[in-house]
């Protein structure tokens, strides 16, 4: 009788967690739980404009403006928030910073208010590449969502 005791003492909580763990189902069937957040997110992607531009010989400027009416904010799973490669004629890519680089590992958010823009600067390296245009390639690095990406022609003479 003791035993039967204990697995019912150890059964109930264990079948609780179970059915905790399950949810309630609700929205749920075609993988989105928050389907309005999913909808308001398309739009900001509509209206959120991506740009690059070159200021000098091997710097660029890679800009996103909100044209929405709402803030839009971006989350962050390290202190990475934009990325960048070089791209040759046959479609090979010859450097991403990504993979040159390190970032702090730490949660972070940026928020872009209607008609604000947020703006990262960065230099394109000294690479031992053949002479000719590559294609450059610039893109937010959110967690979820759109990536926002850009392109532009990089030369090297």
């Amino acid at each position: 009788m003791k035993n039967k005791k204990r697995r019912g003492a150890f059964l109930i909580p264990a079948v609780a967690l179970v059915l905790a763990a399950c949810g309630t189902g609700e929205g749920e069937a075609n993988g989105d739980s928050n389907t309005a957040d999913n909808s308001s997110e398309d739009a900001a992607a509509a209206e959120v404009e991506p740009m690059i531009e070159q200021l000098d010989e091997n710097t660029y400027r890679y800009t996103l403006t909100n044209e929405t009416e709402e803030a839009v904010t971006f989350e962050f799973t390290s202190g990475q928030r934009f990325d960048f490669s070089l791209t040759n004629n046959d479609g090979e890519q010859v450097f991403l910073l990504s993979s040159v680089s390190a970032y702090i590992q730490a949660l972070g958010e940026e928020t872009l208010e209607p008609d604000e823009e947020l703006d990262y600067e960065f230099d394109v390296p000294e690479l031992e590449l053949e002479p000719g245009t590559y294609e450059l390639e610039a893109w937010l690095t959110p967690k979820e969502g759109p990536e926002y990406p850009v392109t532009a022609e990089h030369t090297i003479e």
